[in-house]
């Protein structure tokens, strides 16, 4: 399995993601300045509006800048079953169901699904409720979720 390739999409996604937000800001910092922003009235916020959605957009601009910049300087790490879980790790949950979960421990990028060999990764990180319970954890244990009680089939 090569992580590589996976931390590529990752980051291709966090791309993308950046883009459509840059995209965003520039057009709310334009209806911020626009001509028909500017009050008529007292109770005309349209202006102020935009400036407080413009400021968000550059704040998640921000934010995704960051995120791509933990991914540029992860180190990428190789788990086997006698190493504790961590950053970079790769991991395969299993429920009693026989069920399968491919989790990817990255810095950022929480909730992002990457389509990767014949599986779905999901993207969790170290602070998120899932990754807590992984972190320090070796290939063998047992971990209880939201979803129930899995077991820790494989790490990479």
């Amino acid at each position: 399995m090569n992580k590589k390739q996976l931390t590529d999409q990752i980051v291709s996604q966090l791309q993308a993601d950046l883009e459509v937000n840059i995209e965003a800001a520039n057009e709310a910092r334009e209806a911020a300045v626009h001509d028909e922003s500017v009050p008529e009235t007292q109770y005309d916020t349209l202006g102020l509006e935009a400036s407080y959605l413009a400021q968000g957009q550059s704040k998640r601009v921000e934010e995704l800048e960051m995120n791509l910049a933990d991914y540029r300087n992860m180190i990428m790490r190789e788990f086997d079953q006698s190493t504790a879980l961590g950053l970079s790790a790769l991991v395969t949950l299993e429920n009693e169901q026989g069920e399968e979960k491919h989790l990817f421990i990255g810095p950022a990028g929480g909730g992002i699904h990457i389509d990767f060999e014949s599986y779905t990764v999901i993207v969790i990180t170290p602070e998120a409720p899932i990754g807590a319970a992984l972190i320090g954890r070796h290939c063998g244990d047992s971990v209880a979720l939201p979803q129930g009680e899995f077991e820790i089939t494989a790490v990479s």
